[in-house]
């Protein structure tokens, strides 16, 4: 059985930590150069809430990965590379930054 779900799901995850965290840069970037203590509040907290939802967006990403690690999904390349049956479970969580994709997490 293919298990689409999970990689679908991390993939959206990737897309919308990417998103958020541009968000998140501009709209304090914006804080700094606006004036007005009113826009300049509501600034700030657009970037909060971006920044709130890329740290969920990473927290996501990371219990997919892990997910498919744990489960021993082989049709996922990061899976079939970086793990085997063999490990332990305490071994499974190194296998997050083994490769280049999980050191960037």
């Amino acid at each position: 059985m293919i298990h689409y779900f999970i990689g679908d799901l991390g993939h959206l995850f990737v897309i919308i930590s990417f998103v958020t965290s541009l968000v998140a840069a501009f709209a304090y970037w914006k804080s700094r150069t606006i004036t007005d203590v009113n826009v300049k509040q509501a600034w700030i907290n657009n970037a909060r809430i971006a920044f709130y939802a890329h740290t969920f967006a990473v927290v996501g990403v990371f219990v997919s990965l892990f997910v498919i690690i744990y489960s021993h999904y082989f049709e996922y390349h990061y899976a079939y590379s970086h793990s085997s049956r063999h490990l332990p479970a305490h071994y499974m969580v190194s296998c997050f930054w083994e490769g280049q994709e999980g050191s960037f997490l």
